[in-house]
């Protein structure tokens, strides 16, 4: 019998823990793949992904996507969802127009101010579970402590933290490809929650404006006109999410195949100066963003084995970046294996690229610099404390629970 045909399949046993397989095969054999299940194309390799979202003639905006299954069930809920328009789903000129209103506190300069408060928090958060001897990473870790700094970041009390993390894991579910009706109202229910506690603080600031980074955002004006009630909170939404999920991702996934690869944790217990070009590396072999849907504008033409393949205007592309960070092409045959010395890491497409790449790159990089370089200072003989979970997350990819133990 021959092979069956490879397609886009996340329900395929394993996908969950390692999709990289997978997408390995598309590359191969079908790397522009026309998916039945998404109604739209699946790309995979490393320069055919750098180019879409390079390309001003790629869409975010689903309006511009032609009708489908997919499409219109996607428009659908998008009817049920009020409120103005995350950044992430503008073109340009209203994305950069939000963009610039909500980038400063983003940038280089204003991350490195933060990163006292970080390495404070993070030394607190450590020594509170160092005489433990295990804990879950994810649950006492990696999830408070991101959340923690942005609520101090924006005045908003840290206190709302364990219920932010309901929040943004449903935004985060809310963006799968392939998602149920019942799964997609429940997150739709805790997103309106979330909403609505955000546009509470935003009143509260505005009334009663502070230092922080969102009596800023309400303050921002560019010739004179800001950002609305309704696209600030969507912003914040956003925000949030980009805040603190990659670097929650980051420090469980990274630690997670760590664990699976001794003799790099070895290296990285023995010399923490090696954890900022780890994290690069970590950043590339399993990092949380793993597609970005763009719609196209023009034709555009692909070669792929056998010919070509022409994405026609209005056709959805599911652009693979989780996918062309493992190429062989760019990356050599050692593409799928983790090496916390990659001299060539940097150049990950984790945070996009061209005009919609991470605003929240640099926050989530440091924090992972931080959060693991004390894990590997100051917990000795780490290593696994049970299996790991996975979140089941087609689109933010992440593990749900990492048990861990060391020598008290």
């Amino acid at each position: 019998m021959p092979d069956a045909p490879v397609a886009f399949d996340p329900f395929e046993p394993g996908f969950d823990a390692w999709p990289y397989d997978q997408y390995a095969r598309l590359r191969s054999e079908d790397p522009v793949h026309w998916s039945e299940l998404l109604c739209g194309w699946v790309v995979t390799r490393f320069d055919d992904v750098t180019r879409i979202l390079r390309d001003r003639t790629m869409s975010s905006d689903l309006n511009e996507a032609k009708p489908s299954a997919v499409v219109d069930l996607l428009r659908e809920r998008s009817r049920l969802h009020e409120g103005a328009t995350t950044i992430v789903l503008l073109d340009d000129p209203e994305h950069a127009r939000v963009r610039r209103l909500v980038q400063a506190p983003f940038t280089v300069r204003a991350v490195e101010r933060l990163r006292a408060t970080i390495v404070e928090r993070v030394d607190a958060a450590v020594t509170e579970v160092a005489g433990r001897g295990s804990m879950e990473l994810i649950g006492d870790l990696a999830y408070p402590l991101p959340v923690a700094v942005f609520c101090e970041m924006l005045g908003i009390p840290v206190e709302a933290g364990p219920q932010f993390r309901e929040w943004t894991a449903a935004v985060a579910r809310s963006l799968d490809l392939v998602i149920s009706e019942d799964v997609y109202d429940e997150c739709m229910v805790l997103i309106a929650e979330m909403e609505d506690y955000l546009a509470e603080q935003v009143e509260r600031k505005r009334a009663d404006p502070a230092d922080d980074v969102l009596s800023a955002l309400i303050a921002a004006e560019i010739d004179g006109v800001g950002l609305t009630p309704d696209e600030l909170v969507a912003q914040l939404v956003t925000l949030y999410v980009a805040g603190h999920e990659p670097t929650t991702a980051l420090v469980g996934n990274g630690i997670a195949h760590l664990l699976d690869h001794p003799d790099q944790l070895a290296r990285l217990q023995a010399d923490p100066s090696l954890v900022p070009g780890a994290v690069l590396e970590l950043l590339r072999l399993d990092g949380p963003n793993q597609f970005v849907r763009r719609i196209a504008l023009e034709p555009s033409t692909f070669d792929v084995p056998g010919g070509t393949v022409t994405v026609e205007p209005g056709d959805v592309v599911y652009v693979g970046v989780g996918a062309a960070n493992h190429d062989p092409a760019r990356w050599g045959d050692d593409a799928a294996e983790l090496r916390i010395d990659r001299p060539d890491a940097a150049n990950h497409l984790q945070f996009g690229g061209g005009a919609h790449s991470c605003l929240g790159s640099h926050l989530a990089r440091m924090q992972a610099e931080v959060t693991l370089g004390a894990l590997f200072e100051r917990l000795p003989n780490l290593r696994s404390g049970g299996p790991v979970e996975w979140s089941g997350r087609m689109t933010l990819r992440s593990v749900a629970a990492v048990p861990l133990e060391w020598d008290a």
